[in-house]
């Protein structure tokens, strides 16, 4: 740990501290001026919790990538691959080595001959069905300039599972229906005890698109890249249209919103237009052991800023900062991440959402951001007109994997 991070975690300590005596007093006796003492720890807290995030964030990206590597090397393994000689073999571990490369490096500083190899493996070898294994082929964060803006919005791509498609749906199998067991006597007969049934989710990858206009002179004069900073602003927006989807999308035209979702189970939180440390708990516990092992805790600043003041039923706070041992802060242990697009605690509202977030939500990438200039349509008036465009779908693929908190009317 570095002098820096010495006193980084020092200050949030010691923030801390202060923060459970101020709220201990205000419990006891409540008053406006310890109300404010909150408001301004609560924001010294909150200038350390881009920290916190990014080792989130990190983790779960290293783990994605992970698995996503070791399930590529069970493909070229295939004995229909023709093992280690086979040509689609060598073609996968070409993709893997300039993979590896490519993670090992900044964005800025990767090089440009293995990304273009990954970006045409990857249309080599992603296929329509996933049977095929082809949709494990499309590393989440490769593009650089959504993973950049999408973490400091609703940083639902390095969360959910991401699968690139080579047609114009995502097709998942998916059992709704158990069979069961039941006891027999020794000579009795042996009926159907019931059979299991399966179903296939699907999800459309839609078109969005953003337009720009600029003049020719501005193009001529300006002094920095301004075509790069009109593809940045053209991420930027679909980052933001991404991250406002997947929490409440309607899922007609757009992704689905997690809090859309009807099989995303709702927990009540039993007090009106407040949160509780009992309805947190709740939450928690609500999700199954499978599950709760990788879940993440989404939520926006303000309702971070009110559980930091909640107690378990031992007087124990639920929030504690990770920093001085170079953790995440966590809340009731678990890690947890800020969503801009969560809705803030209010009636019928659900401002937190506990859940295995690759367990839960898919996203479908159909054509990567392409992007365009075009000098001939409203060059009379003197405009360049830029076009952007992406083909992106997602949605819930399995509910049970989390649960959401609503507050009481």
């Amino acid at each position: 740990m570095t002098m820096a991070d010495k006193d980084a975690a020092t200050e949030v300590m010691e923030a801390f501290t202060e923060f459970k005596k101020t709220n201990d007093a205000n419990l006891k006796k409540h008053s406006s001026d310890l109300e404010a003492k909150l408001d301004k720890i609560n924001a010294a807290l909150d200038k350390h919790e881009d920290g916190s995030q990014k080792l989130v964030l990190i983790e779960k990206q290293n783990k994605a990538m992970q698995d996503q590597l070791d399930a590529i090397e069970k493909i070229a393994n295939r004995a229909g691959l023709g093992g280690a000689g086979g040509e689609q073999a060598k073609a996968v571990r070409e993709y893997l080595d300039a993979y590896d490369r490519v993670m090992r490096k900044s964005p800025e500083n990767r090089n440009a001959d293995d990304m273009k190899l990954i970006r045409d493996r990857s249309n080599a070898l992603v296929k329509g069905d996933d049977t095929s294994g082809g949709y494990l082929l499309a590393p989440p964060d490769l593009q650089a300039d959504i993973m950049k803006d999408v973490i400091e919005m609703t940083p639902i791509r390095s969360l959910a599972t991401v699968r690139t498609i080579g047609g114009p749906s995502l097709k998942m199998r998916k059992k709704v229906g158990n069979g069961s067991a039941t006891r027999v006597g020794e000579t009795q007969r042996r009926g159907n005890t019931g059979d299991p049934a399966y179903g296939m989710l699907e999800f459309q990858a839609p078109e969005m698109f953003a337009r720009i206009e600029v003049s020719q002179q501005m193009l001529e004069d300006s002094d920095y890249d301004l075509f790069a900073e009109l593809r940045e602003d053209a991420a930027d927006q679909f980052a933001l249209k991404e991250g406002i989807e997947s929490i409440s999308g309607t899922g007609v035209g757009q992704m689905e919103g997690i809090l859309v979702n009807a099989g995303v189970e709702a927990i009540n939180g039993g007090v009106a237009d407040k949160i509780t440390g009992d309805s947190v708990l709740k939450l928690f516990y609500g999700l199954k052991t499978a599950y709760a092992r990788n879940a993440v805790f989404g939520l926006n600043r303000l309702t971070l800023g009110e559980i930091r003041r909640l107690k378990d039923g031992n007087g124990q706070y639920l929030w504690m900062p990770g920093i001085a041992n170079g953790a995440p802060n966590t809340i009731n242990g678990a890690s947890y991440v800020e969503m801009a697009d969560m809705p803030n605690i209010a009636a019928n509202s659900c401002p937190i959402v506990f859940a295995d977030w690759k367990k839960l939500y898919v996203i479908a990438d159909r054509v990567a951001i392409s992007f365009s200039a075009d000098y001939v349509t409203e060059a009379d008036d003197g405009l360049v007109v830029f076009r952007a465009r992406k083909r992106v779908g997602g949605g819930v693929r399995q509910a049970e994997a989390g649960k959401k908190l609503k507050i009481a009317a």
